[in-house]
């Protein structure tokens, strides 16, 4: 399909972007904690695919490659908002604590106008939302990548472009980090 876009056959740009959107968005949500950020830098994942997609390469998934990209995005978000004062509640119904981090009492309905909702309606998943919103970034990615995406270390290191032994670091001291937090939210091991 990449090849034939390349090629010119712009017709096939929505079929790619369907294809991947609720990926990139779930993603985004995941790393932003604001369901309209997280609509911002999915459509700039995709307007950054456009500008590259000459580069990206075939022996690469393609899938890994936009999830890179949407990383990116993520990060110059938060650089450029660096140094300004970032709206926290920049949507109707979302809640913060005193530390700024999303509570996870607000879950978006989200697609691209099919009605369709990335995550379930079970208030356990808000709790995990919540609880993974206190873990450094760089966890939070991995964790983000190894459970709701299904990327392996070796592959999670390649989207976030660290070495294999860091990759691991960050996935095991994030949910040794996830364990302790789920403990404290009074969570058993058989919910999650």
């Amino acid at each position: 399909m990449i090849r034939q876009i390349r090629q010119g056959r712009t017709e096939l740009l929505d079929p790619l972007i369907d294809r991947y959107y609720q990926d990139i968005f779930r993603f985004c949500y995941y790393r932003t904690g604001q369901e309209q950020t997280a609509y911002d830098c999915a459509q700039e994942t995709f307007l950054r695919m456009l500008r590259f997609l000459g580069s990206c390469e075939e022996t690469r998934r393609f899938k890994s490659w936009l999830l890179s990209i949407a990383l990116n995005v993520c990060r110059d978000y938060y650089r450029a908002a660096s140094g300004k004062e970032v709206p926290l509640a920049e949507e109707k119904g979302e809640e913060y604590d005193a530390d700024g981090c999303f509570t996870g009492q607000y879950m978006p309905e989200s697609g691209r106008g099919n009605g369709e909702k990335p995550y379930g309606q079970a208030e356990d998943r808000q709790v995990i939302r919540q609880c993974l919103m206190r873990l450094p970034e760089f966890q939070r990615e991995a964790i983000v990548l190894y459970f709701y995406s299904g990327y392996k270390v070796r592959e999670i290191a390649g989207i976030t472009g660290v070495a294999l032994p860091t990759a691991k670091s960050r996935l095991r001291q994030g949910m040794e980090k996830l364990k302790k937090i789920f403990e404290e939210e009074g969570l058993h091991e058989a919910d999650w």
